[in-house]
């Protein structure tokens, strides 16, 4: 019985000791600031549908004022505006940016309680980075400083204006904070309605291209049609078309704030591209982009003082070749656009009218079409017309290459002309002067294109097969087809 005892001394004064020590952390535990790394700390919400105006200024000295008023229209939208001191004139600023700021800055859920000893001064909020100042439609006025990164770079340290309590909250606040007025500029640098243009200028310093075209909208379609006058005479292809309208719409990755000692750096001294965008008010919009550095390319445009970059996946065709950006064809007219073609040989010459309705192929019972006045719409038995070859050999003249420094002899006798005059009674006129023994030399309008065909192209018998036949011997097929046809059918013997 001593001995238990004397065991149970020694377990009570444990007991009470084990007390004292629980009661003690308990204690400090209730006097220490809050942490919660459970759940967030709502320090001030602000519903964006109540903010007027959002306004942060920086402990820099020359720093801008930024500034974004809210209004709100008859129908109960919210629409935002840029009047920070750095606010350009005629600048366009994005609503969604503007948004997004405003609600980032207007809400603030904290991660932590880090002091309410007001010892501001180590945490950059004695003389805090940056001070937002958030105003309400009722009136109602907050006021939050915002201060130094966390060591490790993923919190800042904020309180509000009348408070002790310093908080730690994403570092997104900070990087919001720091936004300036070229970081609210609408990403859609240009917005050209293709109506109002008239002529497009693009150089090229790597291969010394220069080319100058015309716009023009195809009426049935509405879509852009360009022309180059220089330093060729010949329709663009869709790679070019494609090119204008990813300039005359560009949408950028992002601005940049670039020196003119760092120009060089960013090939942006001497650009390798530009542009030229001439709208049919004389007014000129001139875009520049260096050449492709690591996917990105770096540009501005005349008249604003920003540069931007842009990736390689928002403007395609820089670098497409030369023969790339031009029509494959000389002569190349959608059917439903030309109403009369004439051809002349030597001595022939022959003259398809055409009426064909757009969608429509120049094959379709609602077309009509005419050969020196004679009905042309004459098939062979597998249903393929005379008219369509003639026609398709007419539009498909493809081109053979470009020879600049060639000196054309336009007194002599071509060895074939062909004029198209379309619904729009715009006339054009296609020339093939003997080049070589293999090829001839394009002038158009009276002007050498600085291109050359072969000579298959005007001339080559196709036999029976109706897709291979040069200008001329299409012709002589439909005649003769539609001289011998038997109820508008006609086999090639």
């Amino acid at each position: 019985m001593k001995s238990a005892k004397n065991l149970l001394i020694p377990l009570i004064v444990l007991i009470v000791l084990a007390l004292g020590v629980a009661g003690y952390f308990i204690y400090q535990n209730a006097n220490k600031p809050e942490e919660t790394a459970e759940t967030m700390i709502d320090v001030l919400y602000i519903g964006v549908q109540d903010v007027q105006d959002v306004t942060v200024t920086s402990n820099v000295e020359g720093s801008p004022v930024v500034d974004i008023k809210a209004s709100v229209d008859s129908l109960g939208n919210i629409i935002y505006s840029y009047e920070g001191s750095d606010k350009e004139e005629g600048a366009s600023y994005s609503q969604s940016t503007m948004a997004s700021f405003v609600s980032l800055l207007s809400g603030y859920s904290c991660d932590s309680l880090i002091s309410s000893s007001g010892n501001f001064a180590e945490y950059g909020l004695d003389d805090p980075a940056y001070t937002v100042t958030i105003t309400t439609f009722t009136g109602s006025t907050y006021t939050v400083y915002i201060g130094n990164r966390t060591i490790d770079g993923t919190m800042c340290y904020m309180r509000l204006d009348g408070s002790n309590d310093v908080y730690t909250v994403g570092v997104g606040k900070l990087s919001q904070a720091e936004m300036t007025s070229v970081n609210f500029l609408e990403s859609q640098l240009l917005n050209i309605s293709f109506d109002n243009l008239d002529i497009v200028k693009f150089n090229r310093k790597s291969d010394g291209l220069a080319i100058e075209a015309t716009c023009q909208i195809y009426e049935e379609t509405g879509e852009p049609q360009y022309f180059i006058y220089k330093p060729f005479t010949i329709q663009a292809s869709p790679y070019f078309e494609n090119l204008v309208e990813y300039v005359a719409t560009l949408e950028i990755s992002e601005f940049m704030e670039i020196s003119d000692a760092d120009l060089a750096s960013y090939g942006l001294d001497d650009p390798e591209f530009s542009f030229s965008l001439i709208l049919k008010d004389g007014t000129e919009k001139d875009v520049f982009f260096s050449s492709n550095m690591a996917g990105f390319y770096y540009g501005y445009v005349s008249g604003m003082n920003k540069y931007f970059m842009v990736s390689e996946m928002q403007i395609k065709g820089l670098e497409t070749p030369v023969m790339t950006l031009l029509s494959s064809y000389v002569a190349s007219n959608n059917v439903s656009n030309v109403s009369s073609i004439r051809g002349t040989s030597g001595d022939e010459s022959f003259e398809l009218k055409l009426d064909v309705k757009p969608s429509e192929s120049i094959s379709a019972e609602g077309s009509t079409v005419t050969l020196d006045g004679r009905n042309a719409k004459i098939f062979n038995s597998d249903g393929r017309s005379y008219c369509a070859t003639l026609y398709e050999a007419i539009s498909c003249i493809a081109l053979g290459g470009f020879d600049t420094s060639a000196t054309v002899d336009m007194s002599a006798e071509p060895v074939m002309t062909i004029t198209i005059v379309t619904r729009d009674y715009v006339t054009h006129e296609y020339a093939f002067y003997t080049r070589d023994t293999e090829s001839c030399y394009v002038v158009i309008d009276g002007e050498y294109s600085s291109f050359y065909v072969y000579n298959k192209e005007l001339l080559n018998d196709g036999g029976t097969d109706t897709y291979s036949y040069g200008v001329w011997p299409a012709y002589q097929l439909l005649k003769t087809a539609i001289d011998e046809n038997v109820n508008g059918v006609y086999d090639i013997q």
